[in-house]
């Protein structure tokens, strides 16, 4: 009789260390040195993944992978070193920039018409290609990072421009892509300050003197945004967007002088009868001094 109980509770407690064992086989699997070795790996290949264009660069070499698998690994390491060539021939004076090849200036033509049609994933694939033949051309990481921005895939496109600034290679497209990155992401700071880089970089820019008024406009500060409207305006007069910036902050101010001049002009330039009769009546509000 007492076999019997011993044997049932053997048995129990088998089956019992079984569940815990199938429970937890995940984590003990990990203690045998081959599935560590294993998971360390893993882990290790997750982080390369992860690194910059890691994803972008492998799913559009996986036709070359028949080729040679090598060649991948060359181009991953030649694009892990542009930041540091870069860098050190922007520091030793020398031209960061070759000339591009005569196959290089086609690809950069074809990836800016794709990219204007719209067609983001041949535009990718053509800038990628760039890239692969010349890791230093600046021009195609400008292209690459407007590209991702026009996608809104703001983490690969800030990652883009922040790189270009660190190797000098920022002009003021890269910083007012910054500023739209920042605002998008409701850094509202960082966005003004990107916007006055943008107007630093290119100061007889009109596009960029009227994207920093539109953002005073924007967030509540309609005095600082007619200075820079009226800058816009005076370097681009035939612009309506100008036009309408400055005449919004004009209104704001109470400025009806300055509202007048710009409706008249707007009058001229501006096909949208609903929106100057709009314009009219706030004009025809404000107080005549």
């Amino acid at each position: 009789m007492l076999f019997w109980v011993f044997l049932i509770l053997g048995l129990s407690a088998a089956a019992l260390i079984a569940a815990v064992v199938f429970k937890h086989w995940k984590e003990i699997r990990l203690l045998d040195p081959d599935t560590i070795r294993a998971e360390q790996e893993r882990k290790t290949r997750t982080h390369i993944v992860a690194q910059r264009f890691q994803r972008r660069l492998e799913g559009f070499m996986t036709p070359v992978k028949r080729v040679g698998r090598g060649m991948l690994d060359r181009i991953m390491q030649s694009y892990r070193q542009v930041e540091e060539r870069l860098s050190q021939a922007s520091s030793s004076g020398t031209r960061p920039l070759d000339e591009p090849s005569e196959r290089t200036r086609l690809l950069l033509g074809d990836a800016q018409v794709l990219a204007r049609d719209g067609k983001f994933a041949e535009a990718e694939r053509a800038y990628l290609e760039i890239l692969k033949l010349d890791g230093r051309q600046i021009d195609a990481y400008r292209g690459l990072a407007a590209l991702y921005l026009t996608q809104r895939q703001y983490a690969q496109a800030k990652e883009l421009y922040r790189f270009l600034e660190r190797i000098h290679g920022a002009d003021d497209a890269c910083y007012a892509g910054l500023a739209e990155i920042a605002e998008a992401t409701g850094d509202v700071t960082a966005a003004e300050t990107m916007r006055k880089r943008a107007v630093d970089m290119a100061p007889k820019n009109a596009v960029r003197h009227a994207e920093l008024a539109g953002y005073y406009l924007a967030h509540g500060s309609p005095e600082f945004a007619r200075a820079s409207a009226r800058r816009a305006v005076d370097l681009d007069p035939d612009q309506p967007r100008h036009l309408e910036i400055c005449l919004e902050s004009a209104i704001l101010v109470a400025d009806r002088k300055e509202a007048e001049r710009c409706y008249d002009r707007l009058r001229l330039l501006s096909g949208d009868p609903s929106r100057l009769r709009s314009y009219r009546e706030k004009i025809d509000a404000l107080s005549i001094t």
